[in-house]
């Protein structure tokens, strides 16, 4: 490990050298500015409940679910019951987003972007936001695709547990309506991810644009613990390297880190249309391997600590979580007990994660 440490040091030093700081035209804020902008994020109060928001989204439904526009805003409304129980109205724009399951092949119903008038919503739920992700089932008739939103939330709960450093979530209790009566009206529910700004915010970082980044470069143990998580749910469609479902920020110190999100082709969720890439050594989801490259900072010690610190959280997280059957709920904490099996054991975590770990 020494010499490796040494080896990984020294590259890290040159490519810090060749790498230009000034990724982004915006300077850095000041110690005074991040304290401001981080107390403004942590105090938004959308992310500050676990209740479910109830909301109605009113706009051209059809439109959305035929012609899946993601760079064209449709006019809507949304009703929400507000911080003091009142219902509320407010005009929002709406577009489709996302990749895989933007693709009518792959889903009946788009994931979606609500756009905010930032002076209709002061003083309320939503105010601070701008543009925030809903993520939405798949097929919006299909129980089972319902279960695999709910199931996506624990996992971004999950991660919350066990860092800052990630996305919060809100989970939604959504009716859609058609404006034009062409979309039958259904109520699913659904969850909002934090904004990138936000999350970069509360955690004294601002978010790092760059096309791609060597993992040298990145902070050692918040790395590791990104890739144990990723082997903890079973999720290889993840690369901190060239930003696919993972986003880049710089903390006020100076570190780097990346953070995961889109966890749906995650064995955690077990989609039914979810599958590894063809190239990796495994055929499911549900089978685990380890992406993460070899670092010092891949210890057995810290990481089984800080997992084995956590776990009576995330078990009650998921036990009380009665939106999914006992089943359901069942099956992914024995889907995790079998990732503590790997880390309370060195011989296990030896061959399952040392031995498996990339080299730069």
């Amino acid at each position: 490990m020494c010499r490796l440490a040494g080896t990984v040091l020294a590259l890290a030093a040159a490519l810090q050298a060749a790498t230009p700081l000034a990724a982004q035209d915006a300077e850095l804020p000041t110690p005074e500015e991040y304290d401001r902008r981080q107390a403004e994020a942590e105090a938004l109060p959308l992310f500050q409940s676990e209740e479910p928001l109830k909301m109605t989204l009113r706009t051209d439904i059809e439109f959305l679910r035929d012609k899946r526009p993601d760079t064209m805003d449709i006019e809507g409304t949304l009703e929400f019951v507000d911080l003091d129980g009142r219902i509320r109205e407010i005009p929002i724009e709406v577009r489709t987003r996302g990749n895989f399951r933007r693709s009518k092949r792959n889903c009946n119903f788009p994931p979606l972007r609500l756009d905010f008038p930032k002076k209709r919503v002061e003083g309320t739920v939503f105010e601070g936001q701008d543009k925030l992700k809903l993520v939405t089932p798949c097929h919006d008739s299909r129980s089972a695709y319902q279960d695999y939103v709910l199931k996506e939330y624990l996992v971004y709960r999950t991660y919350n547990i066990l860092t800052p450093m990630s996305f919060r979530v809100r989970l939604v209790e959504i009716t859609y309506e058609d404006v034009n009566g062409e979309y039958d009206t259904r109520t699913k529910y659904g969850f909002l991810i934090e904004d990138e700004e936000h999350m970069a915010a509360r955690n004294r970082a601002v978010p790092w644009d760059v096309p791609q980044f060597h993992p040298a470069l990145t902070d050692g143990k918040l790395s590791v613990l990104a890739s144990m998580f990723a082997y903890m749910i079973g999720n290889t469609d993840y690369s901190p390297v060239f930003f696919h479902n993972a986003k880049l920020i710089r903390t006020e110190e100076g570190r780097y880190v990346p953070i995961p999100y889109d966890f749906d082709f995650s064995g955690a969720v077990n989609a039914r249309y979810a599958a590894p890439d063809p190239k990796l050594p495994i055929r499911r989801v549900t089978d685990r391997l380890y992406r993460g490259f070899c670092r010092p900072e891949l210890q057995r010690e810290w990481i089984a600590e800080l997992f084995n610190e956590k776990k009576d959280e995330i078990w009650a997280l998921i036990q009380n979580f009665t939106l999914l059957d006992e089943d359901e709920r069942e099956e992914m904490l024995d889907f995790y007990e079998e990732f503590y099996e790997v880390i309370n054991d060195p011989r296990k975590f030896d061959r399952e994660i040392v031995r498996a770990c990339r080299s730069w």
